[in-house]
């Protein structure tokens, strides 16, 4: 049978969190599967999953067409700016410097063994070898990689910095670099066939520091816009600050605050919009406050989630998801 070739990609982003206090830590987004605009496979259905400790999701693909589909799937994983985490945190991340957020899939039901890919750029300059030669890893800020840079010898150093790969002296070296890092393996979709596609992982979740007065800050008021925080939800803040100040005078009524973000809108770009569209949010606490911008209800299932139901549904607006404890 005939067979078209296509390529989709996972979409995946950079974005920090907002910093609102010292010792904070940033998210990074990510999102799932999209298709190229070419594509003739449509998504019949999409189950999403999202918390500040995970990322589930399940997808049914139907190939409408009378031909088989031979494709490339492909889960590009956020950039990391090796400079800018250098000198701040970086949000929930694993010890595999490669596999940072534990990405696994299954197709069918069966677990996909997928190529895994990491580079080094500078701007757009590959300098992959460079930084492994050095004996560096691509990706510092997983593990003890940063830790790593400090057991580098004087001339590694400067060999680093007279390439561009690294600024300062051989007494402060900050690395100048980009990880980029995706996973794919190759796919088909049969003629008048579903395939169903179900990846996870655990979510780049950055994490600061919040309390009553934040809500009237100016500095912070972009961020109560973007979380979308209305009245009732202010009023429990303000009763969750006071109560942690009375209980413990030293942490000044702050609580910690959990951003997770989840690129959602780039599912647009499906051959139709997704034929039902079930999203499921947990606070994973009880006691935790979740806040964030959704058109339409969500609807309390459960002791710490909320679900919502959409048809034949195109997405305008990611998921900037806050969770307060």
């Amino acid at each position: 049978m005939p067979k078209t070739v296509f390529a989709f990609i996972a979409g995946a982003a950079l974005m920090s969190a907002p910093v609102l206090a010292d010792d904070s830590s940033a998210a990074l987004s990510a999102g799932g599967i999209v298709f190229t605009k070419s594509t003739p496979v449509r998504m019949a259905a999409e189950d999403l999953y999202v918390s500040p400790a995970a990322v589930r999701i399940r997808f049914e693909f139907v190939n409408d067409t009378a031909n088989d589909v031979d494709t490339i799937v492909a889960f590009p994983l956020p950039d990391i700016d090796t400079a800018e985490f250098w000198g701040s945190g970086i949000g929930t991340v694993t010890a595999d410097p490669v596999n940072f957020v534990g990405f696994k899939a299954v197709v069918d039901g069966k677990p996909v063994a997928f190529t895994m890919e990491q580079r080094a750029f500078l701007k757009d300059k590959d300098v992959t070898s460079l930084v492994a030669s050095a004996g560096l890893q691509i990706n510092p800020a997983a593990g003890d990689g940063y830790n790593k840079l400090e057991t580098l010898s004087s001339d590694a150093r400067r060999r680093l910095i007279a390439a561009g790969v690294a600024q300062g002296d051989v007494n402060e070296f900050v690395p100048q670099w980009t990880v980029r890092t995706k996973f794919y393996w190759p796919q088909r979709f049969p003629a008048h066939k579903t395939v169903v596609i179900e990846h996870s992982y655990q979510p780049v979740t950055g994490q600061s520091f919040f309390n009553k007065s934040d809500l009237t800050n100016k500095l912070e008021a972009q961020f109560v816009r973007a979380s979308c925080i209305d009245p009732p939800t202010k009023a429990k803040i303000v009763a969750m600050s006071e109560a942690r100040r009375k209980a413990n005078p030293d942490m000044s009524g702050y609580l910690n605050a959990y951003h997770t973000d989840y690129i959602l809108k780039t599912a647009n770009n499906w051959n139709g919009p997704i034929g039902k569209f079930h999203l499921t949010l947990d606070k994973l606490k009880p006691e935790n406050v979740l806040s964030l911008c959704w058109d339409g209800a969500l609807k309390k299932t459960g002791p710490t989630t909320f679900e919502a139901v959409r048809t034949n549904y195109a997405p305008a607006h990611d998921i900037h998801l806050l969770v307060l404890e």
